[in-house]
Formats: structure tokens, sequence, C-alpha cells
């Protein structure tokens, strides 16, 4: 007797494949750098405009505002000294 010869099952259609990303991701940094330049812009000028409302509106705030954007200028002038000094020794 001779024994049925089987054929290997087919493999399906083969899935395409999705194009790989470049390595570096350069492209991607550099353009997401301006976009989040201009949001922060963007939102302090909101925030300042904010303030400048609340200063005209009640007066007796100017001297408390004041010296809070002063401590926040503060504050983002130390992480900007961090981040520049952070950047340069790489």
């Amino acid at each position: 007797m001779s024994q049925p010869t089987s054929t290997p099952p087919q493999d399906p259609a083969p899935v395409p494949q999705q194009p790989t990303p470049p390595a570096s991701g350069g492209g991607a940094t550099a353009a997401l750098l301006p976009l989040l330049v201009l949001v922060f812009v963007l939102l302090v000028l909101v925030i300042g405009a904010g303030l400048l409302y609340v200063t005209a509106a009640h007066p007796s705030l100017a001297i408390p505002l004041t010296v809070a954007a002063a401590g926040v200028t503060i504050v983002f002038t130390i992480a900007g000294v961090l981040v520049a000094v952070m950047a340069s020794r790489r």
C-alpha cells in the first residue's frame, strides 16, 4: 500500500511591512522644538495678560503679583541656565 503524500499547508498572504522610521529621529525633534517654544511663548503671554488684567482691576494686588512674578522669573532663569549647562556638556 502506498501512503498518500501530504502537501504542506499554504502560508497566508504575506502582510505588507510597515516602513521603519529613521533610527536617528532628528527630523521629528527638530520640528518639535519650535512648536514647543511657540506654545511656551503663547502660554506666557496669556498668563501675563491675565495678571495684567487682575492688577488693573484690583490695584491692591500689584505688589503681591509683582513679587510672585519675580519669584517665578528667578525659577525659570535658574532652570534655563541648568538646561543650557546640561546641553553644552553633551
